[in-house]
This record gives structure tokens, C-alpha cells and sequence, in this order.
């Protein structure tokens, strides 16, 4: 009798235990009862096993499994944009493991699950949002990577179901320019626009990169293509400004420049872009002031910082300079005041330039800078500490 229910226990716990085997069909399993977490996990295992990795129906069911996790967090982000995703790569997850399940079996399918046909050409709205994410992470290779999946997506039905209007194309483009690859980011570019892309910031994509290649009548008519769309653009109307001392029009080019939109304060790079002409054109004054209003909006900024750095040394040079010049022809009175308007500036200097430093402590041109504009000032103990912290870094 002991034996007899030993032997019942035994096979009761082998079954138990047969029953809790990753397999694809237990992933299938919890896939139908809705519990996609625990189907994800036990797919993903069997993934690791060759004999089931070989098989089609392995991948459809992952890329369904996957499909859904995506899809859950895509509605609780349209719910609310500040969700947090738990599973951030499940869309790409998904659709790499459709593409698998395709090149296993083309004609792949499965009880209530997707084909790879029916669910690839609407996935690019969950890649597309992924993509952005990697972005805002700073993760650009892998931004790109999942955006290309999107374009994929995107690309397999003429007209897609839902047009993006080239924002998709833009992203790609937005990505590929800070990856260094100007080529690839102009040719997304130029399929934002016959994407029918409405976004100003597309013309500007452009404009830089036929500029890198001197053609100047593209950048022209890119220009006024852009400002048709919105004449108050500021990054629009400073590259208008640019392409006028671009092509020695100077007189034309000022003359823009100091009819710029006030909304280009409130844009910290069209700010820089515009204060740049300034500074190239040894126009300090003017690019202080531009700079000051931004960097009001803006403190934060380290880039106006050290440009506000910048213009504020080099008037405390010019006037030292005109302060020297003055010294034997002038009354003392006068040279005093140059000196002190010339302090005023390197003091003024040096805060802007210990504020870029925040953001890129291990400048040595600032910090060579910086070193000297205190030993103008007479700070010795402030030169001296700048002095350590450049031989740390050399």
C-alpha cells in the first residue's frame, strides 16, 4: 500500500514538473490566459534551446508574447506621456522576432495570434516611441537601431495606414547627425519632407547639410521653402542671416541680423547660432547682449555661458588695449575709468566661464583662459588654484 502511493506521488510530481517545462506550447499557454510576463520568460528560455530556436512557431509566438507587452505600455503611455515603460524593447523584440519567424516560414500563423504580415506594418507607432525614448536616454546608437526597425515598419504598406508626416523620417534624421553621419542624416532628411513633413527643423537639417557641400542655391531656396511654412522661425531666420555672410553679402547679412524675432532668445541654440555671426564678425557688444538675454531664460546653459565668456574677455581685452594706448595722451581720470570698465568685463568673464565649467569641468582652453584673466585681476590665490588643476590634467 506504501508503495502504491509512493509510486501515485512519484507520478504526480513528474507531471507537475513536465507541466512547469519551458516549452513553446507552455509559453502558448500563458499567452492565451493572458499572462504575458510569465510567457515572455518561459519563451525566452526556450529560445536558449537550439532544436526550438530552429522552428517558426518558436518566434511567432515570442513576437506575439512580445507584441502584447508592447502594446499594454504603448496605451499606457498614451494614457499618460510620463509613464515609465517596464519592458522599454519589447516592440523591437517583437518585430525582430516576427522578421525570424518569416524567414523560417513565410506563411507562419498560429490560433489567435498575429501573422508577421498582419502585425509588422502596424508596429512602427510602438517602435517609433521607443526610438524617441533611446533619444531622450542619450542612446543614440541604439535610437538608431530601433528606428530604422520603425522606417521598416513603416515603409511596408503604400500610403502607411497612418501617415506620420515625415516626424518619423526627422527622428531618424535628428539621429544620424549625432552619430556624425551627415549623409545618412540628410537622405532621412530630404524622405521627411516627400514624407509631406510640416516641421521647420527639417528645412534647417538641410540647409546644414548642403551647406557642408558650398551648394548655395539649395540652401537659398531651402531657406525660403522653410520660412514660407513660418516667417518667424528663429533657427530660419538666423540661417538666413548665416547665408548672407556665407556668401559675402555682409551689409545684408547684419541687416538681418539685427531684425531677428525676440523668440530667438528663447531658443538657446538659435541664440548661439546667432550671437556666433556676431562674435565672427567681432561684434561683442551686440553678441553679449543677445547672449545675456538668453542665458536669463536659460541659466542653465552652459554653452551661453562660456560664449558669454568669450565676448566679455575680449572686450575686457579691447579696452585694457585702449586703456594702454590712452595712458600718455589722456588724462588719468580717463584711464582709470578704461581699466575699471576693463575689470569689469574679465570679472564678469570669469563667472561665465566658471559656470561652463559645470558642465565640462576638464576644459583646458577655459581653464588656460580663466588663469589668465585672474592674474589681470591681480587674484593670485584664484590663478594659482587654476594652475593645479591644469597640471592634474596635463
Amino acid at each position: 500500500m506504501k508503495r502504491t502511493a509512493l509510486i501515485f506521488i512519484f507520478t504526480l510530481f513528474t507531471i507537475s514538473l513536465m507541466a512547469q517545462k519551458n516549452t513553446p506550447m507552455r509559453a502558448y499557454n500563458l499567452y492565451y490566459e493572458k499572462d504575458f510576463v510569465k510567457a515572455k520568460e518561459c519563451i525566452d528560455e526556450c529560445i536558449k534551446d537550439e532544436k526550438y530556436a530552429a522552428k517558426a512557431n518558436t518566434w511567432l509566438y515570442k513576437a506575439n508574447i512580445e507584441y502584447n507587452l508592447a502594446l499594454n505600455e504603448y496605451n499606457q503611455r498614451v494614457k499618460d506621456p510620463s509613464y515609465q515603460y517596464v519592458h522599454p524593447t519589447a516592440a523591437r523584440e517583437s518585430f525582430q522576432a516576427f522578421k525570424k519567424a518569416q524567414e523560417l516560414n513565410k506563411n507562419i500563423e498560429a490560433t489567435d495570434m498575429y501573422s508577421p504580415f498582419q502585425a509588422m506594418p502596424a508596429m512602427y507607432p510602438m517602435l517609433f516611441i521607443e526610438g524617441v525614448d533611446e533619444i531622450t536616454a542619450k542612446n543614440f546608437e541604439s535610437a538608431r537601431d530601433v528606428l530604422m526597425l520603425a522606417v521598416e515598419s513603416y515603409e511596408i504598406k503604400t500610403p502607411p495606414s497612418y501617415p506620420l508626416k515625415g516626424e518619423l523620417y526627422y527622428y531618424c534624421a535628428y539621429v544620424y547627425t549625432m552619430l556624425n553621419d551627415h549623409a545618412k542624416a540628410r537622405t532621412y532628411y530630404q524622405k521627411a519632407l516627400d514624407d509631406g513633413s510640416e516641421n521647420v527643423n527639417v528645412f534647417v537639417g538641410l540647409v546644414d547639410s548642403y551647406k557642408e557641400e558650398g551648394d548655395r542655391e539649395a540652401v537659398f531656396n531651402l531657406i525660403n521653402k522653410g520660412l514660407q511654412k513660418d516667417s518667424e522661425n528663429a533657427l530660419l531666420r538666423v540661417a538666413e542671416a548665416d547665408y548672407y555672410f556665407w556668401t559675402e553679402q555682409t551689409e545684408k547679412g547684419l541687416e538681418k541680423l539685427k531684425n531677428l524675432p525676440a523668440s530667438v532668445v528663447r531658443s538657446p541654440e538659435s541664440a548661439i547660432n546667432a550671437a556666433n555671426l556676431y562674435i565672427k564678425n567681432d561684434m561683442y557688444v551686440e553678441a553679449e547682449e543677445l547672449l545675456l538675454r538668453a542665458y536669463q531664460i536659460t541659466p542653465s546653459n552652459t554653452t551661453i555661458a562660456h560664449n558669454l565668456g568669450v565676448c566679455c574677455s575680449n572686450l575686457g581685452e579691447k579696452t585694457f588695449l585702449d586703456a594702454e594706448k590712452i595712458k600718455l595722451e589722456s588724462s588719468e581720470s580717463v584711464y582709470q575709468s578704461l581699466r575699471k570698465k576693463s575689470d569689469d568685463y574679465l570679472a564678469r568673464a570669469a563667472e561665465y566661464f566658471e559656470a561652463a565649467l559645470i558642465g565640462n569641468p576638464d576644459d583646458l582652453t577655459v581653464l588656460h583662459r580663466l588663469k589668465q584673466i585672474y592674474l589681470r585681476l591681480l587674484q593670485d590665490d584664484k590663478a594659482n588654484a587654476i594652475e593645479q588643476r591644469i597640471k592634474q590634467l596635463e
